[in-house]
């Protein structure tokens, strides 16, 4: 009877022992992934873009994936490259950092076209660095990338890649998102997808000429 006991209590205080300590290394991995950042997750497959929306570091996301990812981690800095007036005129995403055009229109009209021409903006790189500087970040740390349907956004996504940027991800649909049939924008895109957007810029999101 006493060994029984014995056995009993041993065996008690060993499973005991074993439970306190699943409880402590459940406790602890909860805590562990609450500090750590979502991690971003791409719902767009490579092999299904045009060239001209593709990187070489070949990170994608959808509107939504990127809504996403930004939800669940404010510190992401995400661009918008289009011209300023151009989105004024069509809108923007809830949730810009910033804007740094890739190119802005100039007063003369391309006479191929009859539109105004396009001008390349000479500080772009310069712009996104000073985005990081102000924000604490590094080129590690993930930005977004978005335009009007993926194509500008992913020309300055290669730019920031030669210029040793590590974590660019390039919004492959846009804010407008790419042509239907009917040659409106309505076929996918941020606006299509119902996702926050608006007119309105927030704080310190507008971008200054040579500032």
């Amino acid at each position: 009877m006493t060994k029984s006991i014995k056995q009993y209590s041993r065996r008690f205080f060993l499973n005991a022992g074993i439970g306190a300590l699943a409880i402590s290394v459940t406790k602890t991995s909860r805590a562990d992934n609450s500090l750590k950042p979502a991690t971003i997750k791409t719902d767009i497959y490579a092999s299904r873009l045009r060239s001209s929306k593709t990187t070489p570091l070949g990170l994608y996301l959808s509107p939504k994936a990127a809504h996403k990812a930004i939800s669940e981690n404010s510190e992401i800095m995400f661009v918008d490259v289009r011209d300023p007036i151009e989105i004024t005129f069509v809108g923007h995403p809830v949730g810009l950092s910033k804007i740094i055009p890739l190119r802005t229109a100039s007063h003369e009209v391309n006479s191929d076209t009859g539109q105004y021409a396009m001008v390349e903006n000479p500080n772009v790189l310069s712009e996104f660095d000073a985005l990081l500087k102000e924000n604490s970040k590094t080129k590690a740390d993930p930005i977004f990338i978005t335009c009007r349907s993926g194509s500008r956004s992913a020309v300055a996504a290669r730019m920031l890649i030669a210029a040793g940027y590590t974590n660019v991800w390039n919004l492959t649909e846009g804010f407008e998102g790419d042509k239907s049939p009917d040659g409106s924008r309505s076929a996918n895109g941020w606006r299509n997808a119902g996702l926050p957007w608006g007119y309105k810029l927030g704080k310190g999101v507008a971008w200054k000429a040579n500032a």
